[in-house]
């Protein structure tokens, strides 16, 4: 089975669900928050699954409009039922483009610390947002959500709490001017702030991170630890 089958499998587990069904629950439930899959990845396997035996398909009306639904056959609950006995991988590397942005930025942007900030406050707000959704799900009146279900909500619950505590730790460090590298044994640090420094003026070019890093350290205290 490929690695999206049993995302497709656990949706139809919950009920005989039809593709428009699998959209909802990849854009809103949790299959699409805990896997990061869209309907368009999976929608191709749907046929596959049910030609390899693990899904069956049939016409069913709804409200006066017909619509095919897809049923777990049982070789399908079987497949799943051996699915989540499987040891689930560890989830590293984290794929978080903040955190990927944070490893390049002494290099691309040096001092600018005004710019990182506002992106952890927009980081903030969606993350408040999905917070605020996540503590409402339980109480929507709608969803169904298990035992296991929302031991999964829990802690992406404490995980975006943890999160937001960071960020507001990091926007206070932000607010006073850089501190030296934690490790630098190559002597990166002073090697790439030359380098920049030599691009920009072959370029004829100012360096615009060292401008608004200057602009920034002239208006808050030094950082001590």
């Amino acid at each position: 089975m490929l690695s999206v089958d049993p995302v497709i499998l656990g949706m139809i587990a919950m009920y005989p669900a039809s593709g428009y069904d699998m959209k909802i629950e990849l854009e809103k439930g949790g299959a699409g928050m805990f896997s990061a899959l869209t309907f368009g990845s999976i929608y191709p396997r749907l046929s596959a699954l049910e030609n390899e035996g693990y899904i069956v398909s049939f016409a069913a009306d709804n409200q006066g409009r017909r619509r095919m639904l897809h049923e777990l056959t049982a070789k399908g609950w079987q497949a799943l039922a051996d699915w989540l006995t499987e040891p689930p991988a560890y989830p590293l590397p984290m794929r978080d483009e903040l955190l990927l942005k944070l490893s390049f930025w002494y290099s691309g942007r040096g001092d600018d610390r005004a710019t990182l900030i506002a992106h952890l406050e927009r980081r903030r707000q969606q993350s408040r947002e999905l917070l605020h959704y996540l503590e409402a799900w339980p109480k929507n009146g709608f969803s169904y959500i298990s035992e296991y279900s929302m031991i999964a909500l829990n802690y992406a619950r404490t995980r975006l709490e943890a999160e937001l505590r960071w960020i507001e730790e990091t926007i206070t460090q932000l607010e006073f001017p850089p501190k030296g590298p934690e490790q630098d044994p190559r002597g990166l640090a002073q090697r790439i702030r030359e380098r920049r420094a030599a691009a920009y003026g072959v370029a004829g070019q100012p360096d615009p991170t060292a401008q608004r890093g200057d602009e920034h350290s002239t208006a808050v205290e030094p950082y001590r630890a």
